[in-house]
């Protein structure tokens, strides 16, 4: 903490500075509650990483769209046919249980369904009934 109140470089960003701190204390939470040991390198390294990420979504639509610069986010590989990906939600002794699917079909957009329903008898009753109700 001497070193980043008193003898930072100059060329460490304000911005940087306040996401150190943050994942500092992040790391101390995680050893006394978790009791879980952070490298501060990777501590350093993270702040670092969410800073620029920080300071990227700050610039405006308009100004990304005068920037060039490559992609990081590539699209997701295209599986030809129709996709429907489903789940069912369920806990012992909740009142409700969830369901939700997520259809995909290559050249259109996605379709998706959530609902709460009544709880199911298990985890698998759950499960078939968002199948069914998905179908």
């Amino acid at each position: 903490m001497d070193y980043l109140f008193w003898r930072l470089p100059q060329v460490v960003e304000d911005h940087h500075y306040a996401w150190i701190l943050w994942y500092i204390w992040k790391a101390r939470n995680n050893k006394v509650f978790s009791n879980l040991d952070v490298d501060p390198r990777d501590t350093l390294q993270l702040a670092e990483t969410e800073s620029r990420l920080w300071l990227d979504a700050q610039i405006s639509s308009d100004q990304r769209s005068d920037q060039v610069r490559p992609d990081i986010n590539s699209p997701l590989p295209v599986i030809p046919g129709r996709w429907c990906f489903l789940d069912g939600s369920w806990k012992d002794k909740e009142v409700f249980s969830g369901q939700g699917w997520y259809s995909t079909l290559e050249g259109f957009d996605g379709l998706m369904g959530a609902r709460n329903t009544r709880s199911s008898q298990s985890p698998l009753h759950s499960e078939i009934e968002a199948l069914v109700w998905a179908m």
